[in-house]
């Protein structure tokens, strides 16, 4: 991967290759976006708009010929996502931004894939229908397919913009992204607007749901780069991370996304990596 980051990185060609390629392969249009954003984020929107436009060829090609505008809407959302964090230099904006695009995105699926869309719901229907489960409305099934594609798209976005910052730290400042992720932390107000959406969405339900739905991915990011954090400072190490995703996956299971939620939540207000002495600080005490 480090590879194909600094062959990208030596001129256009080589960026517009490496996106119309990988945009051409079946799935692997994650691959194309992160190019995308590397670019994008090294030298800046004027030099990723051209690569932007030969990106969307083959994502324009698969929209037309499968009705999935999936690689197309991803390339667009990594494109404002990578400008924003550029700009900014705060994943905070990007993963609230994040949110509202996932909102944004739910009005046009119903217009840009709408042949998929009704495929899927005959698909879930099919199956509920020989698990001899009872079929829900058409109506609830397309909506829920909405929603799933929406969420789905941006995070695979977001995804490729941290892999793009991951080559990026790689090749001009290494080990900046794990020091970026260990200190993601939502400002408060960010974490109330967050927080609202879900209050709506779970409160209204029908179609509001969606706002609870974008708002929650992020808000469990930076609960992961909370525990991250606290255990790098703690220096614990690989050996405590494979425990907190066994215990979160295994024991806490469906509740694990809520309690990530909750303390990014407290972690906007209290900043609790502030509060906890490293080890090294705990040697120089003792």
């Amino acid at each position: 991967m480090g590879g194909l980051a600094k062959w990208v990185m030596n001129k256009r060609l080589n960026a517009i290759i490496g996106v119309m390629v990988f945009g051409l392969i079946p799935m692997m249009f994650w691959l194309a976006a992160a190019i995308l954003g590397l670019v994008v984020l090294r030298k800046g929107v004027k030099e990723g708009i051209p690569v932007l436009a030969w990106g969307c060829l083959p994502a324009l090609v698969l929209w037309v010929i499968q009705g999935d505008a999936t690689a197309l809407m991803v390339l667009v959302d990594v494109m404002l996502l990578s400008y924003l964090l550029r700009s900014t230099m705060s994943w905070s904006w990007v993963l609230l931004a994040g949110s509202f695009l996932a909102v944004v995105s739910t009005l046009l699926q119903p217009v840009l894939m709408a042949d998929v869309l009704n495929l899927a719901v005959s698909l879930v229907q099919r199956v509920l229908s020989s698990e001899g489960v009872d079929v829900p409305d058409q109506s609830v099934i397309f909506n829920q397919a909405v929603m799933a594609i929406s969420i789905f798209q941006v995070v695979i976005a977001v995804i490729s913009l941290f892999l793009a910052r991951k080559w990026q730290a790689g090749l001009y400042n290494p080990g900046g992204l794990r020091a970026e992720f260990h200190q993601l932390r939502l400002p408060i107000a960010f974490s109330l607007v967050l927080g609202g959406m879900i209050l709506i969405g779970e409160s209204l339900g029908g179609s509001f749901i969606v706002l609870s739905q974008a708002a929650i991915p992020a808000l469990v990011l930076p609960g992961l780069a909370l525990v991250h954090g606290v255990l790098a400072k703690k220096e614990i190490g690989v050996v405590g991370l494979i425990a907190f995703y066994l215990v979160g996956f295994f024991v806490l299971n469906v509740y694990f996304a809520n309690i990530l939620v909750a303390l990014c939540v407290i972690d906007s207000f209290v900043d609790i990596r502030s509060r906890i002495q490293g080890k090294a600080s705990n040697s120089s005490d003792s």
